[in-house]
């Protein structure tokens, strides 16, 4: 059994350490001590992921030789056109943009300084300070602190949207480590595909080291998109088309070959909105982020998914770009993990009746798709009641609560709609 796939119940967890390998700079060994039961890894190879890597530890370590075995099974790493390395003076502006409500001290410290830790020559830190109004100002050196108090992490997005002075606009969460080269992986894509209005990247944990951050990981198969190689995800018939056409988006690599196809409504596929950029422009010309939707409102989630959604529907290509990483402190305790599930189902549902409130011509697509993606969801959770076929027991019990999350969703967003409107 992987160690991903360990049962996670208190008495018999034992945390996994993460790590990052370069290929370049090859590690004698990896010390777990007593407490690890295996490490996870990163394989990177001239700063681009290869793959990630699961090994138990032995004796509380593992050996370079275990590694290179590990390494060596991973699949070719994936080939990339040579794009020559913009100079400096050739790189866009970035807007980095934090919305916060400064509870989580410990964690937005650790942000910034990693955001303080960036490569690259020209971007700034805005901070969004979205506690309701009456308290008290911050202020952190080398990041700009604006203030908005309409609750919800869309307000406070289109308010550092409003702010930005970027040709790009980065957003990130408190709860999130950057890696260093993040923001250069960003800009090079965009260089070098100027029809994309948006990039994805990979959104790593930081950490396993509770039962609950380990469910999580289990029950999604990963946090937003986990795959190595650079594609450009384009819809087949944008809007415009026959109402019944095919809401088919192709996620194609840079030789145009098809990778993977999946419908315009299937959640994760193009990323997940702790790590995401865009064209200030595009993002402007749609008006910003839905305020009905988002954490901090009653449908607690899914405005990063209907952004996407959003862009691909006017014909926009959303890229997902591997090297851009950044590490996602999961949900420690198992009551925060339950209302995050919870809250996923909601949030879907919700960005779905957003789509159709905001263009009455998806009702019809999602209607010509239903059979199809009844049967794939049906297949999906089905496999999710039946315990015996997961490895963690809790993965029924968390089934359930997304099932009644999405029953509610749409509701939720009507009526967070309506008290914005006011």
């Amino acid at each position: 059994m992987s160690a991903l796939a360990a049962r996670t119940d208190a008495t018999r967890f034992r945390p996994i350490k993460i790590a990052t390998i370069d290929v370049e700079n090859f590690p004698d060994e990896i010390e777990g001590g007593p407490d690890y039961s295996a490490l996870w890894a990163l394989v990177r190879e001239q700063d681009r992921p290869r793959g990630m890597i699961r090994i138990p530890f032995q004796d509380g370590s593992v050996s370079r030789g275990q590694l290179a075995v590990a390494i060596a099974a991973l699949p070719a790493p994936p080939r990339t056109p040579a794009v020559p390395c913009p100079q400096a003076q050739a790189l866009p502006r970035i807007s980095v943009v934090v919305p916060s409500l400064l509870e989580r001290e410990e964690g937005l410290h650790a942000c910034l300084k990693s955001l303080a830790g960036l490569d690259y020559p020209d971007y700034e830190l805005i901070l969004v300070d979205n506690r309701p109004a009456g308290a008290s100002p911050v202020d952190l050196p080398g990041v700009r602190v604006v203030r908005e108090t309409r609750p919800g992490i869309s307000a406070a997005r289109n308010r550092g949207l409003e702010t930005a002075t970027g040709e790009i606009i980065a957003f990130t969460d408190d709860d999130v480590e950057v890696d260093p080269g993040w923001l250069r992986a960003i800009a090079t894509r965009f260089l070098a595909h100027p029809e994309e209005a948006c990039v994805t990247g990979l959104t790593l944990p930081s950490e396993l080291e509770t039962p609950a951050q380990l469910t999580l990981e289990e029950y999604y198969g990963g946090f937003g998109l986990r795959a190595f190689e650079a594609v450009s995800h384009r819809m087949r018939a944008p809007r415009g088309s026959s109402l019944l056409a095919s809401t088919t988006v192709d996620a194609i690599d840079d030789d145009g070959r098809v990778l993977r196809s999946f419908s315009l409504y299937a959640a994760g596929s193009f990323g997940a909105g702790a790590n995401m950029a865009y064209r200030a422009g595009a993002l402007r010309e749609l008006g910003g982020f839905d305020r009905a939707l988002g954490a901090g409102t009653e449908t607690h989630g899914g405005e990063d998914l209907a952004m996407f959604a959003r862009l691909a529907w006017r014909g926009y290509a959303v890229a997902f770009e591997p090297a851009s990483i950044v590490h996602h402190t999961h949900r420690r305790e198992e009551a925060s993990l339950e209302r995050q599930i919870k809250g996923y189902g909601v949030g879907y549902s919700a960005l779905l009746t957003a789509l159709v409130v905001e263009d009455p011509r998806h009702l019809w697509r999602m209607a010509a798709m239903a059979r199809r993606a009844l049967r794939i969801m049906s297949a999906d959770y089905r496999d999710k009641l039946v315990v015996d076929r997961q490895p963690n027991p809790r993965t029924r019990e968390l089934a359930r609560m997304e099932l009644r999350g999405m029953a509610a969703g749409p509701l939720a967003y009507l009526r967070s709609r309506l008290r914005r409107a006011r």
